[in-house]
Order: structure tokens, then sequence, then C-alpha cells
């Protein structure tokens, strides 16, 4: 138990303090915009390629895992959906955001520092290979969904929408960017790699101090039971189906188990709430969704991580 303490604790104290301080005239309002902006700008990219770039090209097995992950994803998203629209009465669009709410995870500011002290820097490898598909399909298929249901366009345009969220991604770029210097099989100079590892070490912490700092300004307000279902899909049913999926129907390595297990395991990420405020559909859903998520994740997490490591994994 000292051990899981040691690997979650430092993560959830980061988040708190800059919660704390956020509530502060220290910090003016903003600040965390400008953080996150590094982080997801320079900090994640960064860190990204340094992992890709450095690494041979995924193997055929590995991309095994993402279908693992994503098949268990996406029922779950699709199940959100329909208990959305079809239970709590949302529009369609208002189901795609709920659908998005649940499902995406928090994989970069709080997954990278907890799976890189649960699985060092194979697991953070691993993680990294399977959040390049998050903004990849989500976002895109979220968008469609919206689009769709709130301006009913033709095909072209629709497609235009969706894919525009996705080109501009700093992720997907260095993710790309990295797979072709792998393919390639470059050597990473011995200054670039010097110049990458500071923002690649600074991104883990400025993103938890930032997040932190960002649900400061997050309110719980309405929509108490919907968020609520979102948070039990997202913290226990999306991680029981990952962990089912890699390991007995595909039987995967341990390690690949446990990284993909405790990113579905992983708080909703503001994304998330960024998504749905740019859209316009149920922004406090998704900010309560973001902040509920992210406080009981701190249990979830930890009482996960004791039973992967009981199964020594």
């Amino acid at each position: 138990m000292i051990e899981i303490l040691t690997i979650i604790a430092p993560v959830f104290m980061l988040m708190t303090l800059g919660f704390g301080l956020g509530r502060t005239n220290l910090f003016p309002e903003g600040s965390s915009n400008i953080l996150i902006t590094f982080v997801w700008w320079i900090g994640i990219p960064a860190l990204l390629f340094q992992a890709i770039a450095s690494s041979e090209l995924p193997k055929s097995n590995e991309l095994t895992l993402v279908a693992g992950y994503y098949s268990a994803l996406y029922i779950i998203y699709f199940t959100a959906f329909y208990i959305g629209k079809f239970i709590f009465s949302q529009t369609s669009a208002e189901s795609g955001v709920f659908g998005l709410s649940t499902c995406f995870a928090n994989g970069a500011f709080v997954g990278i520092p907890i799976i890189n002290s649960a699985f060092g820097d194979e697991g953070v490898r691993l993680l990294l290979v399977l959040l390049s598909f998050h903004t990849l399909t989500l976002i895109p298929i979220t968008t469609f969904i919206v689009e769709r249901a709130k301006h009913n366009t033709d095909g072209s345009a629709l497609l235009k929408r969706t894919f525009a969220s996705v080109r501009q991604n700093p992720i997907l770029i260095a993710l790309i960017i990295g797979l072709i210097w792998s393919a390639f099989k470059i050597s990473i100079p011995e200054w670039l790699d010097r110049f990458l590892t500071f923002p690649a070490q600074a991104a883990a912490p400025v993103g938890l101090f930032a997040a932190g700092m960002a649900l400061s300004y997050v309110k719980i307000s309405g929509d108490i039971i919907q968020a609520s279902t979102s948070t039990a899909l997202k913290l226990i049913l999306l991680p029981v189906g990952v962990y089912f999926i890699t390991k007995y129907l595909l039987d995967l390595p341990e390690i690949w188990v446990g990284t993909a297990t405790l990113m579905g395991a992983l708080p909703t990420g503001m994304i998330a709430y960024s998504f749905a405020d740019k859209q316009d559909v149920a922004p406090r859903r998704a900010a309560t969704t973001v902040l509920l998520s992210t406080i009981l994740s701190a249990f979830s997490l930890s009482f996960i991580l004791y039973l992967l490591k009981a199964n020594h994994i």
C-alpha cells in the first residue's frame, strides 16, 4: 500500500496545490491557460517525439494493444451515448459530448506521471502510443455527431469541419514526425536530445499544476446524476472492460495490460469540457464530470493499482 501511495499521492498533491493557488491572487485568471498551452504545444510534443523517435516503430502486436483498448473504449462510448439519448433524453449532440466526457482520459497530465511511476519508461511509451489515437479518433467522431445534429450539413462540409480540429493538433504532428524519424532510424543528436529533455521533463509537473488550477474555476452545479453516471462508466466499467479484453481475450504482456487498464481508469480530461464549451453543448455537465471524476479517481486509481500489483502486473 505504501508503494501505491508513493505513486498516487504526489500526483494529486501537486494538482491540489494548483487548485489551492488557483483561488488566490498569486496567479491571475488565465494563468492556467498559459501553462496548459505550454504543456500542450511544447512539453508533451517534446516528450512524445523523444520517446517515439528513439524507439523502434510500433510492431504489429502493439497495434493489437491499441485495438484491444479502443474496442473497450468504444463499447463504453456508445453505451454512454445511448444512455444519454434514451434514459436522460439528451439531444444527439449532447449524447455525443456525454460519450466524449465518459471516455476522454486525462492521459497527458495525470496519466504520464502515474504510469511512469508504476511501469517506467516502457509504460510511458505504450501510454503515448494509446494516447495518439485519442485525439485522432474521439474528437473527429464526436465532432461528426455534434455537427450533424446541430447543422445537418452535407457530407463534404461535415468532413471538413470534423478533420479541421485534428490536422493542427501538436501532439499528432509530433507523433507523425517521431514515427518518420524512427522509420529512417535516425539517431537523435545529443544537443537535440538534451534540448528536448527540458520541456519533456516539465510536461507532467507543469501539466498537473495547471490542471489543478483550471479545476479551481469549475463548480459542481446541475446534472449531478448524469455526471455521476458518466464518472462511474469512466472510472469503473472502462478499466474493467480494458482489463478483460487485453488480458483474457488478447492475452497481452502484463505491462501492456497494466498500462492500458490504468489509462482506462484515468479521470476525464479538460479537453472534454473545452470541446463542450466551444460547441456550446452542455458545458456545465462536462465540467462537473471532469471535476467529479478527478476527485474520485484518486481512490479508484489507488484501488485498481492495488489489484494490478496483487496480480503481479
